[in-house]
C-alpha cells in the first residue's frame, strides 16, 4: 500500500526554515494507530492527513498526529496541508480570486480562504475560539523555563489559554530574555501535568519595527521540546494581544518564531470580528515550501 507524502516548511518562503510538517494523502483506510506510526516515522512534531469531508458543509476533514498523540488543531500543519492540495490541484485556486472552504476538525468547524497572487498561493486559516484567565506562577515553573522572575512583564500579567488544547502564556520584558530560555524538558512535563496545561509559550511584545511579538514555544509532553513555528498559538497570542493591548477590528499582526533553534518564520495574523458582539476570530497564514514529494509504502 503506497500513499502520496509531502513534507512542507511552513510559515517560510524557502526551504529549510519554518515548521516542516509531513503530509499524508488518501489516508481515508488509515487507522488512528497507523497515522500516529507514521507520524512517528516522519519525525517532525506534526503529520496532516487530509480526509474526506464528513460533514456535507465541509469540502475535507483533517487530522492530526505529533510522534506520540492525536493533536486537536495544528496551525502550520494545516498550512502545509492545504498548499499540497492546492499543488496537487485537488483545490482549484484562480489568479485574483478568493476561493473560500470549510474543514472540520477536532476541534470543530474551521474556515479557510485561498488565493493566488502573481502564482504565489496565500492561505489563510481560521484558528478555534479561545479566551484567557489568569494563572499564577510558581518559582518552580519559572526554573522549569529556565527562567526567574524578575525578566517577566510587569504589565502583561501570566494567562492560561481557555481552549481544546490549554497553554500557559508568559511574557518577557525583552529579545535576550526569551532567547536565554534553556527549558528542563522533565520539569516542563511534570510542570504541565500540574497545571493541567498542553504547552507553555512565552513571548516578548513588539522586539522589532514592524513585528508585533516574537515568541517560543514547548510541548515536551507531546513530544515536541520546542515547536520552531507554532501557527496554533499564534492565533491564541493575537487574541491574547487583543486582550491585553486593545485596538480597532479588524487588526493585523505580524509574529516570529523559530530563531533559537535556526527555523526561523514569520506568521501573519488577522484579527476579524464576528456578528456576534464580542467575538473575535484569528485567522493565520504565511508562505509555504515544499521540500519533498514522495511515496510513503506501508505493508
Amino acid at each position: 500500500m503506497r500513499k502520496p507524502c509531502f513534507i512542507v516548511d511552513s510559515f517560510s518562503g524557502h526551504a529549510f526554515a519554518g515548521n516542516p510538517a509531513g503530509v499524508v494523502l488518501d489516508g481515508a483506510d488509515l487507522t488512528s494507530e497507523q497515522m500516529r506510526r507514521i507520524a512517528r516515522e516522519l519525525k517532525h512534531s506534526e503529520t496532516a492527513f487530509p480526509l474526506p469531508a464528513r460533514d456535507p458543509t465541509a469540502q475535507l476533514h483533517l487530522r492530526w498526529f505529533s510522534p506520540t498523540v492525536e493533536v486537536a488543531f495544528c496551525g502550520h500543519a494545516t498550512l502545509a496541508a492545504l498548499q499540497v492540495l492546492i499543488e496537487a490541484q485537488r483545490l482549484r485556486v484562480h489568479e485574483g480570486k478568493t476561493t473560500h472552504l470549510a474543514f472540520t476538525c477536532k476541534a470543530g468547524k474551521l474556515r479557510a480562504e485561498l488565493s493566488m497572487v502573481d502564482g504565489t498561493s496565500r492561505i489563510l486559516i481560521e484558528t478555534p475560539r479561545c479566551s484567557f484567565e489568569p494563572q499564577p506562577v510558581d518559582s518552580a515553573v519559572l526554573a522549569a523555563l529556565g527562567l526567574v522572575a524578575e525578566v517577566l512583564d510587569p504589565t502583561l500579567a501570566p494567562r492560561r489559554s481557555q481552549s481544546a488544547e490549554s497553554n500557559l502564556w508568559l511574557a518577557v520584558r525583552d529579545r535576550e530574555a526569551l532567547a536565554r530560555i534553556r527549558p528542563d524538558e522533565a520539569a516542563l512535563i511534570q510542570a504541565g501535568r500540574a497545571l493541567n496545561v498542553f504547552g507553555f509559550c512565552v513571548f516578548v511584545a513588539r522586539p522589532a519595527p514592524g513585528v508585533d511579538a516574537a515568541m517560543r514555544c514547548f510541548f515536551p509532553a507531546q513530544g515536541i521540546p520546542e515547536d520552531p513555528v507554532t501557527g496554533m498559538a499564534a492565533g491564541q497570542l493575537g487574541l491574547l494581544l487583543q486582550d491585553l493591548l486593545p485596538e480597532e477590528l479588524p487588526r493585523r499582526l505580524v509574529f516570529t518564531q523559530g530563531d533559537e533553534v535556526a527555523r526561523p518564520g514569520r506568521v501573519e495574523v488577522e484579527l476579524r470580528p464576528e456578528a456576534t458582539p464580542g467575538d473575535v476570530r484569528a485567522w493565520i497564514g504565511g508562505r509555504a515550501t515544499t521540500v519533498l514529494r514522495g511515496e510513503l509504502e506501508l505493508r
